[in-house]
């Protein structure tokens, strides 16, 4: 057995269930584990930054290698692969704190059998910190699915909160739309719609490969664990429901800005339109008036230049009387 240093910044908690209360275990607990009693079984929550944790995976021989590859790996993507030792996979969450929009989704992976669950992440993620939390307060399940399960609700009730908030964003910038659009409506539904667009390329694969889950034939795996893990993953469809349904909704807003925007300059260019329209004869006339030539009418008569001018602005005047009838302003 290994043998490393107690207390590793990479172990971040770890709880053995099937007690009257969850137990809070330490590192040599993990490195010498004692015998697994029935109806026992372990949560380790590990930070893979930590290379004592890459070591310890390594020589953990009752684990599929791999799945040992698989946790220490750097895979992004939504999966999962059932073996007949067990399940692991990878799910895609929510950061606790996420100072960028386009840089709040994490990754954890997953191994899980009849006797742990085993979570692994890189950075501080919603589900896992509200699973612990709920475990230290009490919480207590009877399997290593119904854990599972479990944390799959947290993982969907922190996009649910995202969602929510999104939606609240939306509904701010559909009011001013509607009355009186600010110049940041559009970059906002930008961003919206790119958060939205990065939710629906996990969850949407992440739910289906997790459907799998409601098969698991293990015998660990009791009926109960598995409905569990079925209505999770029919809230999972219904967030995906809400995201697109949002996403549409964004869509059809951001069209709209556009709308928008395309009206203004054709009212600007129909403005400019009518402007060049009524200048042009007088731009016509003076130009005519203005060649450097000797024999240019009136040019030695008095008061042809306000003789000119009146000519100027009858023409004006026709044409904006042109344009009226001709509907065009």
């Amino acid at each position: 057995m290994l043998t490393l240093a107690t207390g590793p910044g990479g172990l971040i908690c770890a709880f053995r269930f099937g007690g009257e209360r969850p137990v809070r275990l330490n590192w040599d607990d993990i490195q010498a584990p004692a015998p697994v009693a029935p109806g026992q079984f372990l949560w380790i929550h590990l930070k893979i930054a930590d290379s004592r944790i890459h070591d310890w995976l390594e020589r953990v021989d009752d684990i599929p290698p791999a799945a040992r590859a698989f946790l220490a790996g750097h895979d992004s993507r939504p999966r999962l692969h059932i073996t007949d030792q067990g399940v692991y996979g990878l799910l895609v969450d929510l950061k606790m704190d996420a100072g960028d929009a386009d840089n709040e989704k994490g990754v954890l992976h997953f191994y899980m059998d009849g006797s742990r669950l085993i979570t692994v992440r890189r950075g501080a993620l919603r589900s896992t910190d509200s699973l612990r939390r709920l475990v230290e307060e009490g919480a207590d399940f009877d399997c290593t699915p119904a854990l599972l399960a479990r944390l799959l609700q947290c993982l969907s009730e922190g996009f649910a909160d995202k969602l929510e908030t999104l939606t609240d964003d939306v509904d701010d910038i559909e009011a001013s739309v509607l009355s009186d659009r600010k110049e940041t409506d559009r970059s906002a539904l930008s961003a919206v719609r790119r958060q939205l667009a990065e939710f629906r390329r996990h969850i949407h694969p992440e739910r289906n490969i997790l459907g799998r889950l409601c098969t698991l034939g293990h015998d660990w795996a009791n009926a109960r664990a598995l409905d569990q893990l079925a209505q999770v993953i029919d809230g999972l469809h219904s967030l995906g429901a809400n995201i697109d349904a949002l996403y549409e909704r964004a869509k059809l807003l951001q069209e709209e800005v556009a709308s928008q925007m395309a009206e203004e300059m054709n009212r600007n260019l129909v403005v400019l339109s009518v402007l060049t329209a009524l200048l042009m004869p007088g731009t016509l006339l003076s130009g005519i008036f203005g060649m450097n030539m000797e024999d240019v009418p009136g040019l030695r008569t008095p008061g042809a230049f306000w003789y000119v001018l009146a000519l100027m602005a009858m023409l004006g005047a026709g044409m904006l009387a042109l344009l009226k009838k001709l509907k065009l302003w």
